[in-house]
């Protein structure tokens, strides 16, 4: 059984509890941070969603990306690493940002983008979870086995990175995603 026109309006609709974050929030979270931007100069690189309407959004990080130049001018694009403020309010998503050379405000310093934020940016420095030469288990799955290894840690990562462990005896080298101080994950 189907209605017309439901499928059209359910998919524009938010979902139960679930609320979009748009460009155009960013864009007023940025420009709030001292950028002079719109919402046409952002764009989500995913669907974005909170469990609250219209979250605070803080800054994580911005990484430039490139600088092209035309007959126009020069754009600055930039990967912007968001959040809410509030934890679980949502996940931390990106949103790629183009600025026009108009809007850069020192032309010798193309990265600055927008002073306050990167400022801030600067000093974000993700929190490492698992350090070198810890002790943690190596979980391995496919679809019909799952394997649990001692393993010591080779490098310092953060949750969702992937770092080099190895077996104890170091006769063995895995590559794996760090999932939190003592447990690492990957396929086989």
């Amino acid at each position: 059984m189907s209605l017309p026109g439901w499928a059209q309006s359910s998919s524009q609709a938010p979902l139960r509890g679930h609320f979009p974050i748009t460009a155009y929030q960013v864009a007023q979270t940025l420009a709030a941070k001292g950028g002079n931007l719109t919402g046409g100069q952002v764009i989500l690189l995913a669907d974005v969603v909170s469990a609250q309407p219209y979250p605070v959004l803080d800054v994580l990080a911005v990484e430039p990306l490139t600088i092209q130049s035309n007959q126009s001018g020069s754009q600055l694009q930039s990967i912007v690493k968001l959040g809410c403020h509030v934890s679980g309010v949502c996940l931390p998503f990106y949103a790629k940002v183009t600025r026009s050379d108009q809007l850069v405000s020192n032309a010798a310093a193309p990265i600055n983008f927008p002073a306050a934020v990167s400022g801030a940016a600067a000093h974000f420095r993700p929190e490492v979870t698992m350090r070198a030469g810890a002790h943690a288990t190596l979980v391995m799955e496919d679809d019909r086995a799952h394997i649990s290894v001692a393993v010591v840690t080779l490098e310092n990562g953060i949750v969702g990175r992937k770092i080099r462990v190895a077996s104890p005896d170091h006769k063995q080298i895995y590559i794996a995603e760090v999932v939190n101080a003592h447990l690492l994950k990957r396929s086989f």
